[in-house]
């Protein structure tokens, strides 16, 4: 964690009960900032019985994350943003603030009763878990792994594909959900080939990101083109193609893991 936040334990306030502190306003699935930052206790104008999730300490203040209610109208300096869009203008303490917070007011709402019995849960007082008072059952949030791949052939062009359900014509790289019981390079190589009839290999981490859509944590690869005809499956992709920089299509803009790929292979590409 970036060292000017710190993750806590979990616990729910009302307005009423909670006095200083930054806040990670929730709307539908947008970040509603002020001024391109965080917002602060007491400056918006909250219903009373609003919940208030701690989720840790940023700048050594409580940080509270909040689903406003629906019909909660935003003005004023407050805007809200996609989460990729906002989480730009936020250092990196608040983005880690940030992704927490949505994660886990997602994980909180979706799991207010006991899995095995049917009961309430209760929050557990010393960690971000929940307990059931009944049969003592413990919950704790759950991540979910996916895997995003920038494929090169042997002329170093870069594999897109058009996902059906990108706006624009905006084409970026291969990526899926980690099946259970697969290991990470599995699931590269599973993707490629279930989505474009693509084999793989010489397979390299790149780096990782927080994707709180709501719960994922995106894990970038590169990797070499090793056979297969190129053939999208026609249920998730509808084209993919190999390009060079000089024929780039729509690609995914900044505060993505896969505009950090694209970017990185453009800068080292070399025509052979």
């Amino acid at each position: 964690m970036a060292k000017n936040f710190i993750p806590g334990a979990v616990r729910l306030y009302d307005c009423s009960a909670a006095e200083s502190g930054y806040l990670l306003l929730f709307s539908g699935d947008k970040v509603v900032l002020k001024n391109n930052g965080l917002p602060r206790l007491g400056e918006i104008a909250l219903p009373e019985e609003t919940p208030l999730l701690e989720i840790g300490k940023l700048y050594r203040e409580s940080c509270f994350a909040v689903r406003l209610p629906d019909d909660f109208v935003i003005g004023g300096e407050y805007v809200p943003y996609e989460l990729r869009e906002g989480r730009m203008f936020l250092d990196a303490p608040s983005e880690i603030a940030l992704c927490r917070g949505m994660e886990l007011t997602f994980w909180h709402n979706t799991h207010r009763f006991c899995g095995s019995c049917g009961t309430p849960l209760q929050d557990i007082p010393e960690d971000c878990g929940r307990i059931c008072p009944q049969c003592r059952a413990r919950f704790y949030p759950v991540i979910a792994p996916a895997v995003i791949v920038a494929v090169t052939d042997d002329r170093n062009r870069l594999l897109l594909a058009h996902n059906v359900n990108f706006k624009n014509g905006v084409h970026s790289l291969i990526a899926g959900f980690v099946e259970t019981g697969e290991n990470l390079e599995q699931a590269v190589r599973r993707e490629l080939r279930e989505e474009v009839n693509i084999e793989v290999e010489e397979i390299r981490y790149f780096g990782s990101q927080s994707w709180p859509h709501p719960n994922s944590l995106m894990l970038g690869f590169t990797a070499k083109a090793a056979g297969g005809e190129l053939r999208p499956d026609g249920v998730e992709i509808d084209h993919a193609d190999f390009y060079t920089p000089d024929t780039m299509p729509n690609t995914p803009k900044p505060g993505s893991l896969g505009y950090r790929l694209i970017t990185d292979w453009m800068k080292n590409y070399r025509k052979d």
